[in-house]
């Protein structure tokens, strides 16, 4: 059952009127200026992640209020820039943060939950990732499939919700810019350590990371770099929380009431992608288990706030809510 939507045609003229071209220009304009006042301040060049936050607020700036349809869809699919942008700006800071990363705390919590072994060591032992050779095991493969699903998933469900369900749309967007913000603060905050990189420095049984395993193998050179805890190109530490895990979770949450028995696959998907990150050394249990937190918790604020609007625009007098002639 889909949540009401307050219509766009329903709004008072005042909430309805475009910003001229003009003003929205003058507003860039401003922007603009802002930036390069401030790099001539600090006499430098913007960063990647500054360059990158700028053109975000003039695309924001151009379409915001736009009677444009083309502008609108900008609109509505601003939440994935600000995902992207985001993740550039936790890159870009990935040195100083592994200087300061932490280990012991989800490490002890998952030794404590499982009896003195973290699951990623006893699964590994079970079935060793790397073969006497040091190729990957065939079963690794399928890991490492699993786990790129993470960056396709999401978008295509949001495409399909922004194609066939409209009117879902603006709350999935509100929840994927909620639990990637939460966990994005968290990775500034407090860096963690994963269990492949713990295994590295010592701090845990020997580890295999078998995504840099099978793209080192496979010979492609640049997933591998990235792969292998290069900060330059990814953040090593940005483990806690999981958003590969909170994504799937987030998506459950918000689709079970809404499909049929096709939950049940999406199920099935989290069950998977927690196998797969445990087993394939990217997270500890306590890093899953907080990425579920902060999605529940995201989930029952997002919804409560569209709720309350969508009661608050449902109960609006009809002479409010009435275009003057």
């Amino acid at each position: 059952m889909s949540e009401p939507e307050t219509p766009l045609i329903n709004k008072p003229a005042t909430e309805r009127r475009s910003f001229s071209r003009s003003q929205r220009l003058t507003a860039a304009g401003l922007v603009v200026a802002a930036v390069a006042i401030g790099a001539l301040i600090v006499h430098t060049v913007p960063s990647r992640p500054v360059g990158l936050l700028t053109l975000l607020v003039l695309l924001y700036i151009t379409v915001w209020r736009s009677s444009n349809p083309a502008a609108r869809v900008v609109f509505d699919w601003l939440p994935v820039l600000i995902i992207a942008v985001g993740y550039d700006l936790i890159r870009s800071q990935a040195p100083s943060l592994a200087d300061r990363a932490i280990t012991e705390p989800q490490l002890r919590v998952d030794e404590f939950m499982f009896g003195g072994s973290v699951p990623t060591v006893r699964l590994q032992h079970l079935m060793p990732p790397s073969r006497s050779d040091g190729s990957p095991s065939w079963w690794d493969y399928i890991i490492n499939a699993i786990y790129i699903t993470h960056f396709i998933v999401t978008p295509v469900i949001a495409i399909w919700i922004y194609l066939r369900h409209r009117e879902w749309f603006s709350r999935f967007a509100a929840l994927i810019v909620g639990v990637t913000l939460a966990g994005f603060i968290t990775y500034l905050a407090l860096p963690a350590v994963p269990p492949w990189l713990a295994s590295r420095q010592g701090d845990l049984a020997k580890t295999i990371r078998v995504t840099h395993l099978v793209w080192d193998h496979l010979g492609i050179t640049e997933l591998a770099t990235i792969f292998n805890g290069n900060a330059r190109y990814a953040n090593p530490v940005a483990a806690l929380p999981s958003l590969h895990a909170a994504w799937p979770f987030m998506i459950l949450l918000f689709l079970w009431p809404r499909i049929g028995m096709t939950r049940w696959v999406l199920l099935a998907y989290n069950v998977a992608m927690v196998l797969v990150l445990v087993y394939g050394a990217e997270h500890y249990v306590s890093d899953i288990l907080l990425g579920w937190i902060y999605t529940v918790v995201v989930f029952v604020v997002v919804n409560r706030i569209m709720n309350h609007q969508a009661a608050k625009a449902a109960s609006r007098p009809a002479s409010s809510i009435t275009a003057p002639p």
